[in-house]
């Protein structure tokens, strides 16, 4: 028995087989899902399926959750730290043009995207869990550049032999260029990611920045930002179009972009940008949410993620990917829980006393049910079904649970001295 399924075990979760293949085992390269033909969906397959005897963790209620739960304990890093990572990340890989409407009477939809940051400083522990959560999407990201680059040699091919009938009825039209696909980038720079959102509109994108006190330095929120920048950072992050003047004309380069932006910040950096956050204006660091990783020692002793976590991820962020574009709604109980939720946080941003916890309270209101759609989805690619249009009561109650626990978590890193 290897140690993961050991100490799992302990825990009181059993793992199937398949989600333990050590690397090199001769089942290792067993696909985790079945392509249907025609499509860009996956099937869970017969042996795709986890066992979990124990209540798991209020946020992930799934095998998933579990394992990830253990992993943490096991490193002496909060949970709440790989949640939050990879809830960003979930959120990336859904269809931009998703939304959850929150009221039947408004038009008020919240778009899959949030921003979170890991603060702390001279640990290796906000690494060790963006590692964990992103590596996966690295691994995806290779399969799709391999594709594209057979893609791109058999469009030269057809080009060639497009160009040499040129003239003649047989000619036709010339075939259309490949078009990559990228679910991540480490760049900054507003134009980069305009060219990347441009290239696929109907997809998100994962921005993982080396420093994300760089980033926030380049989007405006730092000392010396620019308006411009930080109004266009802003807008992003509401989900509205991205659109560019050319002269006396404005073009809309993407109607529906979705960024989630994960990072890690030293406490330094984090209260200096902080300091800057006026009472009113489009500030965006109450448009992240934040989580503390502390300081602790680690022995060599201790694993890296272990290699079935790593395949349960991938397998989770194929689905995600395939996954349609929908409109989804809350059922009735969810709407009274929602005006339930709206009331409380407007109490709690007429009585703060700091204004700093106004903004943050006025965003978690609303990250809340950002947050409700991204675990809908999330359960469902765990799951490996379609997601239903109705987003359950107890998805949007799981959501505004931990979407309150990050309110306290970015209140107290502000009350450190």
């Amino acid at each position: 028995m290897s140690d993961l399924k050991r100490s799992l075990s302990q825990h009181g979760i059993e793992i199937s087989d398949w989600l333990l293949h050590p690397s090199g085992h001769p089942e290792e390269n067993t696909p985790d899902a079945v392509r249907v033909s025609g499509t860009e969906s996956f099937e869970p397959d017969a042996g795709d399926q986890l066992r979990v005897q124990i209540s798991p963790p209020a946020l992930l209620p799934n095998a998933l959750g579990a394992v990830l739960r253990w992993f943490a304990e096991e490193m002496g890093d909060p949970a709440g730290a790989y949640y939050l990572t990879l809830l960003c990340v979930a959120a990336s890989l859904i269809p931009s043009k998703t939304r959850l409407l929150i009221k039947l009477r408004s038009a008020s939809l919240e778009p899959p995207i949030l921003w979170g940051g890991l603060m702390g400083d001279a640990s290796d522990g906000e690494s060790r869990i963006l590692g964990t959560l992103i590596n996966p999407l690295r691994d995806l990201q290779e399969e799709l550049y391999a594709r594209y680059q057979q893609q791109l040699e058999d469009y030269e091919t057809a080009l060639r032999g497009h160009k040499k009938k040129r003239g003649s009825r047989a000619a036709g039209d010339p075939p259309d260029p490949p078009t990559p696909v990228e679910l991540y980038t480490s760049e900054c720079e507003a134009e980069v990611v305009a060219q990347i959102l441009a290239r696929q509109p109907d997809r998100g994108l994962l921005i993982d920045p080396d420093d994300l006190g760089i980033f926030l330095q380049s989007s405006g929120a730092g000392p010396g930002g620019k308006r411009d920048d930080r109004s266009l950072w802003w807008g992003l992050y509401r989900g509205a179009g991205l659109k560019r003047r050319e002269g006396t004309t404005v073009r809309t380069l993407t109607p529906h972009p979705s960024i989630s932006v994960i990072g890690r910040i030293p406490y330094y950096a984090f209260r200096m940008i902080w300091s800057r956050c006026k009472r009113y204006g489009k500030d965006l660091m109450p448009c992240f949410a934040w989580v503390r990783v502390p300081l602790r020692s680690y022995t060599a002793t201790q694993e890296i993620p272990p290699h079935g976590l790593r395949r349960l991820l991938e397998t989770v962020y194929r689905r995600l990917q395939a996954s349609p574009p929908m409109q989804h709604e809350l059922d009735e109980e969810g709407r009274q829980l929602w005006g339930s939720w709206e009331r409380e946080i407007n109490d709690r941003v007429l009585g703060a006393t700091n204004h700093k916890f106004q903004l943050l309270l006025i965003e978690t209101r609303e990250r809340a049910a950002r947050i409700a759609l991204i675990l809908h989805r999330l359960d469902a690619a765990c799951s490996g079904v379609i997601p239903s249009v109705i987003v359950p009561a107890g998805t949007l109650d799981r959501a505004m649970e931990f979407a309150m626990w990050l309110q306290r978590q970015a209140e107290t890193l502000l009350l450190i001295r």
